[in-house]
Order: structure tokens, then C-alpha cells, then sequence
């Protein structure tokens, strides 16, 4: 038996659940109006009160997501239907102040058992209610903190009653700019809900009970947040013997009686276990530092590309003396550490990880949904995207909110990096005069009014999540810091006593992490770039928002907005829907491929684009790896909602052209053309030397005819470049043609290849458009996994170019998603076959029952479906 079957095993031996019992409040809410309530909150949950009118909630939830539900308000997402729902700046905070209400019970108490009521985030403000009585002293504050009350003094026999009114931020700001007026920055929430360049305004501004809502049954001490810090010394690889990792813990302990407990703290890793006898004053709370302890020949935790991702539990327990367990918790962690250094030469931050440089390759994320719809099930068909496309991190942007214990799961599973930007941005927090701003620079930069409660929401939320693995740093702010007196306490105090073990970054355009040749730094552009741009111009040498276009495709164009609105835009200006969706627009580079037909011929032409420029602009840092560059995220991988920009999938969550050219683009051992000075470029972000490679480079007239061939040995250092050949292109003639680079391991197995399609200085594509239509063979097989393959072939005589390949329901002809292919928008030679896995474990279980097809178009394809017989 293997050693990680071994840790496999152990772990799944371990308790599911930590505590006697979780009781999750996920269902069952009513909603009302407060304004349409006479009582208050002790009326409201005493025995008498009958409830009248109150609709359905949805909680975890928001105002709008419930009225949303029940019909009371159209889907924001279509179409122009949010301007017709009413913005609060407008009505005014009542319109949105909602009692939200539900009814438990819990199991027969023993002795000495304690009931908790948890809250994981309300936005913004709260009192809570219990069985008649008020049960928070204080009304809760900010969007971003927890909240835990010991409720067995209110519990009743039976039937319980719980009320929560729940106040939107205040104030909530014209929604009339980059945060609207930035006033919605006073509080601490999250900013993007006043409307930004990429989203118009949230109109309730997430206001509600928004996560997870839960009892807790614990002994008369409970357990809280546990911390394991993870020490690698040295410098490792990731596969063979590795030298012991030192583990490192702590937990809280809350005595919740009037009278001292003593026991024993226990944590259990394995094999592994450490122990410490306490005793906890009544009333009182105390951190216990466990002793250290070393795991031999530990299983590390590498970013994706670099090694595995493998994961241990340690189950942490406090045991009464005599009266047995009072609580538990298990605590998901993986054994790496992270370093970064300031590189002079570079005039760039390189991050590590167990001693290893990364070069970092990935995007920055909103949120998972606009609304706040948040699942385990989306985080993880989302993070395994960002794994697909070969990225290693994810910066978490600072207009946005914190991410959720599930988000962090995903990353940690997929081996994502996660940068965590805190709740500042330039555009509120006044980097930049802005007449469009209530207030001046000056004042905005005190924001938020409350610097307590964002001290201690920031300390709340780095317990809830400094176990991750995947969490790599924290950030600040977006292109500011947070406040003077702020940014000192957390990077004095609140990092180094709650976490410690991470890197610190107050602005993610600090100069502690990049400096241009004038010793600044900064981030963008933001629109389309011609792809010869990436490789020529110098960008910051690490770039935290750099970005483009990122239409969907057709499909989803016409689940977002009526088939009116689907014009073609022009150069100058689109119809009103289209700007509503935040459009951004594709210069000349469309047309290149001739002027586009209709809306379905302009969304094809417009994936052609998207993978050309994301693939371009991965491989152009690629070409300046740890000369030029430590790394770059890609602004921004996805949007909350329905918008027509900077995505490499869709709120439906289909990927569009851009997604499979990036994906190649970052491919950990990569073979690529440098369009600067058309050079062959061996991109080796693994940790192992690449020995005894074959690069073949082959030119192709537009019809498949083979103009040259040039084949040659190679090697390559591991986490290095390496710049090959030139490839000789002078002796083609024709207007365009095709150039297929390959990359083989001495027993000629195809490592990457890479695929382009390149035109004579001052040419268009338009010669594209004289390939003749070509129709596709496909055939449905299981690989040796039981993985279903799809063998598509072009037994023709022309070019299939641009194949793009999709799951859709058999009798709507609706996409089926997600769906994950091994690679798609590919291009097959006149007799060539390619074999391409498609991943349906993402797809939700009420959609593998339905028939289906996958289905081929292109180019030049005829379209052709074949029926999938089972999954």
C-alpha cells in the first residue's frame, strides 16, 4: 500500500462531524418588510404571534435573492430588467430593511451541554431575537464578522423561535461610479454593489443574512478556531523522500459556565498526537499553545502544476475532567511553507513555496455570484477552472468581500494560491480625485468611519480561514492601502499574533511588490492589444491587473438579452443593452477576419480573438519568466454576473475561446512562439530538468498542404526558459498560414503542442474565409479510467479549423454545463484525429439525466451532433 493511500485512509477514519451536533439553518425562513410589521422583535418570536404575509426566504441569502425567488422582482441579469428594479439610494434604506424568521428545535440536552447560535456573515447590521427575548446586547456591525451567541438560556422545549432584522449599509451611495460616490466605503462592505466599470449596481446592496446560519451543541467548554502552522524547512522537490515538517498549534478554549473547568487539550494527526492539561476561569476565553510535533516523510502541498495537492486532518479535543469530551473540531490543513523576497535585479517580489520559486500565473475573481448564490458545488466547478486553464493563483479582489471556507476548500484541492485583498480599493478610498465623489480625497482616505470594526472583522475572518493551504497572502487593498493607523496594526500586530506565517502586502500595487524602470508601479491596460504587444512592450515585472476582452459565445448571448438587442455593435457605439453590460469593445481585430454576418458570425469571429489574445498575453510574460517577470494575474478570469467583458467564462459557466488559449498559453512544460522575433520558446515551470525533448515545427498552407517541417533535440532546466530556434518562415508565400509546434519526450510522446494561425505583415485573415466546409467524425468512447473520450476526425481533404465542441440536451438543444473538455477551439488537418476528455463530474446531478449530444461546429465545420449514449 502506497504512502498516500496510507494518509488517505487515516483521514477518512477520522470523525465527519467535530462536534456532537451542527444543526444548519439552510432552510425554512420567512421574510417580511419591517416597515410592514407593527411589534418588534420579542412579539415576533413569542408564542401568539401568527405570521401574515411573510414570504419564503432564501437564507444564506439577500433581500433581492429572496424577492428574486418569489417572483416580486425580474431577473437583474437579463436584459435592461435591473434598471426596473428600485435602487435604495432611491427609496431609501426601509424599502430593504427586512425581519427574516425561522423556527427550530434541538436534541434532548445532557448535562452541561451548550447551545450556540452562529452567524457566518450578515450584511449589515442586525439585532437578533429568541423565544421573546433580545439575544445580541450589542447590534451586530460590518459585513465581514462572524457572529456566535450562547442561546441555552432562551431555549425553550420544543418549538424555538428566531428573528433577525437585518439594516442594509448605511450610507448605501449614488450608484453613479466606480463604487458610486464611494460613501458605500464607510462601512465595512463590500464595494462593488454601487456599480463598477464591469457590473451595474446591486440595488439592495447585498443587504441580508448572506452565509451560513447554524447551531452549535458543544460541553460546557467550546473549541474555537483552531490554528496548525506548518514549518518546511529547506529547499524540496516534490517527489522522493522528503525531509520531516514540523507542525505547530492552538486552539481557543471558551468556558461557557460560572464555575473553572480543567481538562486536557488533545491534537490527533494520524499517528501524531500532542497534548496539554489547562484549566479555563469562568466566563473566561484562553489560547493553549500545543506542543510541537514532527511528521517524517511528509506528503507536501504544492501549487498546481508543481506537485500534488495532497491534504491531512488533525482532530482537536478537549476532554473535562471526568465528564469525558466537551468538544471537538477537525481541522483540514496541508504541509507547506510559503516565503517571497524582494528580487533587486528583477525589481520584483518572487513568492515560494517549500523553498521553491513559483512563477505566478493566474487572475484576479470578484465573486463567485453578484447576488451572493454561493455553493460548494459553484466554488468547485469555478477553482477547477482556473486549475484547467494552468493557473496557480487567485487574487481575490479588494472591491469584493472575503471568500468563503468553500472557496478555500476548492483552491485547496486543485493546489490554487489564493491572494486575499482586504475591503479598500483606490476608486472609494481616494487614490484619485473623482468629481463623481461625494466626499474629498482627504475624507475618503480616513474610510471606513468604524477603523475598530474593521480591525476586528479582519481578525475574524484571518481565524475562519488561516488553515487553507491555498492562503497565500493578504493584501491591503486594491491600488491603496488601508488607512495609516489601520495598515500599521495589521501589519504589526493583527498578521503577526493571528497568523504569522504569511506574507503581508498593503496595496496590490505596492512597490514592495513590483518597480518599473522609474521606480513605481502600477497595473493595466485593460482593452485589446495587438498580440505582438505582449512581447514587446514591458509591462510591471509583476503585474497584478492586466486585461481584455472576453465575450461569450452566441448561446449565451441569448440568455442574457432579447434577440433584438443582438445587433452587431459599431465602431463608435452599441445599442443601450450592450453598454449596460459593460461591452467592451474589439477594435479592428474582428473585421481582420472579415465583416462579420449576424450575431452568431460575430461571436465565432470573436473566440478566434479571445484565444489569440489571452494565449498572447501568457505567453508574452512567459518569454520574460525571472528576467523580465515574476508573474502576472490576468484582470479578471470571470464576473459576477451577465457581463461582456474580461472573462474566460461565463456567469453559466461556459468557457469561451479565451479560457483553451490561456490554457495553452500556461501549460507548466509549454512549447511556444516568441512573435517578437519568431523563435521557438521552451517554457519549463516544472521542478524536474526536462532531458532528451524534441521540438518539431511545421508550416501549413490555410488547406493542410505541409509547406516545412524542422525537427531537433532539446533540453531545458526545471522552472526555467529557454529560447530555441527561429522558425523559417521566409520562403511562404501565401497571405496566412498555420504554424504547429510540438514538444515530445525521447519516446515520442507529445508533451504539448501548440497551434497558430499567422498572417504576412499588413494582412488580414480574410483568406480563412476560402476554406471549404469540411464535415467531422466523432466517436464516444471510455478511456482506461472510465472517463468518456471523444475521438473526433476530419477524414476530409481541407482544414477543419477552430473545431469547438459542446455538451447540449438532446431535445432543447440548451447547453449542458459545465462541461469540461481537455482542450477545445482546436484545429485538425485533412486526415488527422485527436482524442479529447470530457469531464462531466461538475455537471449537477439533475442534468446527467437528460439525454444528450456532443455536438461540433467551427470554422468551416457542418455542424454534426452524436448522441451520448449514458454518462
Amino acid at each position: 500500500m502506497n504512502r498516500l493511500l496510507i494518509i488517505l485512509l487515516t483521514t477518512l477514519s477520522l470523525p465527519v462531524v467535530a462536534q456532537r451536533d451542527i444543526i444548519k439553518l439552510n432552510s425554512g425562513w420567512k421574510a417580511k418588510k419591517a416597515i410592514d410589521v407593527i411589534v418588534d422583535g420579542t412579539v415576533i418570536t413569542g408564542k401568539d404571534f401568527q405570521l401574515y404575509d411573510w414570504m419564503e426566504a432564501v437564507v444564506p441569502g439577500t433581500v433581492l435573492t429572496t424577492l428574486l425567488h418569489n417572483w416580486k422582482v425580474p431577473d437583474p441579469f437579463f436584459g435592461m430588467n435591473n434598471e426596473l428594479i428600485p435602487d435604495i439610494y432611491e427609496t431609501g434604506s426601509d424599502h430593504y430593511t427586512y425581519w427574516f424568521y425561522n423556527q427550530f428545535s434541538v436534541p434532548e440536552l445532557k448535562d452541561g451541554e451548550q447551545v450556540w447560535l452562529k452567524f457566518r456573515g450578515i450584511n449589515y447590521s442586525a439585532d437578533m431575537y429568541l423565544n421573546g427575548k433580545k439575544i445580541n446586547p450589542d447590534t451586530h456591525q460590518g459585513m465581514f464578522l462572524r457572529e456566535k451567541y450562547l442561546i441555552t438560556p432562551f431555549l425553550e422545549k420544543g418549538i424555538n423561535r428566531l428573528a433577525v432584522l437585518v439594516h442594509p449599509p448605511d450610507p448605501v451611495g449614488v450608484p453613479n461610479g466606480q463604487g458610486g460616490d464611494g460613501t458605500i466605503a464607510k462601512s465595512v462592505a463590500m464595494q462593488f454593489t454601487a456599480g463598477w466599470d464591469w457590473i451595474c449596481p446591486i440595488k439592495d446592496r447585498n443587504t441580508g443574512i448572506w452565509d451560513e446560519v447554524a447551531l452549535e451543541i458543544t460541553g460546557p467548554v467550546d473549541l474555537l478556531d483552531p490554528f496548525i502552522q506548518t514549518k518546511v524547512p529547506g529547499k524540496r522537490v516534490s517527489a522522493g523522500k522528503q525531509a520531516p515538517a514540523l507542525i505547530a498549534s492552538s486552539t481557543d478554549l471558551q468556558n461557557s459556565t460560572d464555575v473553572r473547568q480543567s481538562g486536557k487539550i488533545i491534537a490527533r494527526c494520524g499517528k501524531y498526537e500532542v497534548s496539554r492539561i489547562v484549566e479555563i476561569p469562568a466566563g473566561e476565553k484562553i489560547t493553549v499553545a500545543l506542543p510541537e510535533f514532527k511528521i517524517e516523510n511528509p506528503l507536501l502541498w504544492w501549487p498546481n502544476g508543481m506537485g500534488e495537492h495532497p491534504l491531512y486532518n488533525v482532530e482537536f479535543s478537549f476532554v473535562l475532567n471526568g465528564a469525558g469530551i466537551s468538544d471537538k473540531e477537525n481541522v483540514s490543513f496541508g504541509i507547506r511553507e510559503t516565503g517571497s523576497r524582494f528580487d533587486e535585479k528583477l525589481s520584483a517580489r518572487i513568492f515560494s513555496v517549500n523553498g521553491q520559486d513559483v512563477f505566478i500565473k493566474g487572475g484576479n475573481w470578484i465573486a463567485s455570484d453578484a447576488l451572493l448564490r454561493l455553493s460548494p458545488q459553484r466554488y468547485e466547478a469555478e477553482v477547477k477552472m482556473h486549475a484547467e486553464m494552468n493557473m496557480n493563483m487567485i487574487r481575490v479582489w479588494g472591491g469584493s468581500m472575503t471568500e468563503r471556507p468553500e472557496f478555500y476548500d476548492a483552491c485547496d484541492k486543485y493546489g490554487i494560491l489564493v491572494w486575499q485583498d482586504l475591503w479598500i480599493s483606490g476608486d472609494c478610498n481616494g487614490r484619485w480625485f473623482d468629481p463623481l465623489k461625494k466626499e474629498t480625497q482627504e475624507r475618503r482616505r480616513s474610510y471606513p468611519d468604524n477603523h475598530s470594526l474593521f480591525i476586528n472583522s479582519v481578525i475574524d475572518q484571518v481565524r475562519m480561514l488561516r488553515n487553507h493551504p491555498s492562503l497565500y497572502l493578504w493584501c491591503g487593498g486594491n491600488e491603496f492601502p488601508p488607512p495609516e493607523d489601520i495598515d500599521k496594526k495589521l501589519k504589526n500586530d493583527v498578521f503577526p499574533k493571528y497568523d504569522g506565517t504569511r506574507y503581508y502586502l498593503n496595496e496590490s500595487t505596492s512597490t514592495d511588490l513590483a518597480k518599473n524602470a522609474l521606480g513605481g508601479n502600477g497595473d493595466g491596460p485593460y482593452g485589446i492589444q495587438n498580440p505582438l504587444h505582449f512581447f514587446t512592450v514591458t509591462s510591471f515585472p509583476f503585474n497584478p491587473e492586466l486585461g481584455s476582452v472576453g465575450l461569450p459565445n452566441v448561446e449565451t448571448m441569448r440568455k442574457i438579452m432579447d434577440e433584438k438587442d443582438l445587433v452587431i455593435p459599431g465602431k463608435r457605439r452599441e445599442n443601450q443593452t450592450w453598454t449596460y453590460h459593460k461591452y467592451i469593445g474589439y477594435d479592428d481585430f474582428i473585421d481582420q477576419y472579415g465583416k462579420p454576418e449576424g450575431i452568431d458570425d460575430f461571436c465565432k469571429k470573436a473566440q478566434l480573438v479571445n484565444y489569440e489574445q489571452y494565449r498572447a498575453l501568457q505567453e508574452g510574460f512567459n518569454a520574460g519568466m525571472w528576467t523580465t517577470y515574476s508573474g502576472m494575474l490576468v484582470w479578471k478570469n470571470q464576473n459576477p454576473w451577465t457581463a461582456l467583458r474580461g472573462q474566460f467564462y461565463d456567469v453559466f459557466l461556459e468557457q469561451n475561446g479565451g479560457f483553451y488559449g490561456y490554457q495553452h498559453g500556461a501549460k507548466p512544460l509549454h512549447i511556444q512562439l516568441n512573435l517578437n522575433d519568431s523563435s521557438a520558446c521552451v517554457i519549463n515551470q516544472t521542478l524536474s530538468d526536462q532531458t532528451d525533448l524534441t521540438i518539431s515545427a511545421e508550416l501549413f498552407d490555410i488547406h493542410g498542404k505541409l509547406l516545412s517541417k524542422d525537427n531537433y533535440n532539446t533540453s531545458v532546466l526545471g522552472n526555467k526558459a529557454s529560447v530555441q530556434r527561429k522558425i523559417n518562415a521566409r520562403n511562404v508565400k501565401e497571405e496566412v498560414y498555420f504554424l504547429r509546434l510540438k514538444l515530445m519526450d525521447k519516446e515520442n510522446n507529445l508533451k504539448d503542442e501548440n497551434f497558430y494561425w499567422l498572417s504576412q505583415p499588413g494582412k488580414s485573415y480574410e483568406k480563412l474565409n476560402e476554406l471549404k466546409t469540411t464535415t467531422l467524425q466523432a466517436e464516444l468512447k471510455l478511456n482506461a479510467k472510465g472517463g468518456k473520450v471523444a475521438v473526433i476526425s476530419n477524414p476530409g481533404n481541407e482544414t477543419a479549423f477552430f473545431i469547438r465542441l459542446k455538451i447540449a440536451d438532446e431535445k432543447s438543444g440548451e447547453l449542458l454545463l459545465p462541461v469540461f473538455f481537455s482542450d477545445n477551439y482546436f484545429t485538425l488537418m485533412p486526415g488527422e484525429s485527436r482524442e479529447i476528455s470530457v469531464d462531466f463530474a461538475q455537471l449537477p446531478e439533475n442534468l446527467k439525466s437528460k439525454s444528450m449530444n456532443l455536438e461540433m461546429e467551427g470554422w468551416n465545420i457542418k455542424n454534426k451532433s452524436v448522441k451520448i449514449e449514458s454518462l
